[in-house]
């Protein structure tokens, strides 16, 4: 088999682009980045100690931390490694372009782009993949002064190669990609950016990469045993409950299972995974405890 590529995850949350990346097979993690405590706890968990899928420098403590600290305190480690990652994976906050909030441009998260775009010129990766909302393609017409079309300000920002600095710049392209054509049980469009190193494109094309998605997914999900589209029952049914029983301990109570594994995406999802989690159902309420 030949060697792993190496990334970096940004804005990491819990961890689900680096699962996905794992699971590919193809990738092994170097470090990643992510603010919040609670979500790089678990993302150490699942990925870092219980799956060895990082390779964590010495120079970086393995710990939550926010990028523009990184940026700040190690200028020369970032740089170093100039040559050696073949990619930067994730996206910024989602929350300040999102259309199902309050979209201001004013948040302070907004701001996050120019950094993630600093840290790019530091490292400099081979291949860039970004992931963003739907809103992040749209204007800022609801505020005050509108705003500009921050994916196109990034696509700009990437492709600048200035004279003045050892950056060669990328080419890039940006789609909006929606997933419930690729299997996913919702209708789910996210801009999708992936850039290439302008000294190392040649005749590789970041479009290659979206015509790649397109033409495969069939293949893709029929090896999966799942098809194109499914649905919010093909995903969740086995959550409905049976067997339910007033509890014995506290009569206000019911217990029960959860159902059996029914659809073959609730198969590929739980794996070799079987185990039946028991359920207490508060009547009054109604809401499933574990």
């Amino acid at each position: 088999m030949s060697e792993k590529k190496t990334y970096i995850d940004l804005f990491a949350g819990c961890g689900g682009l680096s699962l996905g990346l794992y699971n590919s097979g193809l990738w092994k993690g170097l470090f990643a980045i992510e603010k919040s405590p609670d979500a790089f706890e678990t993302f150490n968990h699942n990925l870092i100690e219980n799956n060895n899928h990082f390779d964590w420098p010495n120079w970086l403590p393995k710990s939550n931390h926010d990028i523009n600290t990184i940026i700040k305190d190690y200028p020369n480690e970032l740089k170093s490694l100039r040559g050696k990652i073949d990619m930067v994976a994730g996206g910024p906050p989602c929350q300040g372009f999102s259309t199902a909030g309050k979209r201001n441009e004013n948040d302070l998260r907004n701001k996050l782009i120019k950094s993630y775009i600093n840290f790019i010129r530091q490292v400099q990766p081979k291949v860039i993949f970004f992931e963003n909302v739907k809103g992040f393609t749209q204007k800022f017409d609801k505020n005050k002064i509108k705003g500009k079309v921050y994916s196109e300000y990034v696509k700009k920002a990437l492709e600048y190669t200035p004279k003045d600095e050892k950056y060669l710049g990328y080419k890039v392209e940006g789609r909006l990609v929606d997933f419930s054509e690729y299997g996913v049980p919702q209708k789910r469009t996210r801009f999708i950016l992936v850039g290439i190193r302008k000294d190392i494109a040649n005749n590789t094309k970041p479009t290659d990469f979206f015509d790649s998605i397109r033409s495969e997914r069939e293949k893709f999900l029929v090896n999966k045993g799942i098809g194109l589209t499914n649905s919010l029952e093909d995903a969740i049914s086995d959550l409905l409950r049976i067997n339910e029983t007033t509890s014995p301990d506290t009569p206000s109570f019911k217990t029960g299972f959860y159902n059996k594994t029914k659809s073959k995406y609730q198969k590929l999802l739980k794996g070799n995974y079987s185990q039946k989690f028991l359920i207490v159902t508060d009547l009054q309420n109604t809401v499933p405890l574990q």
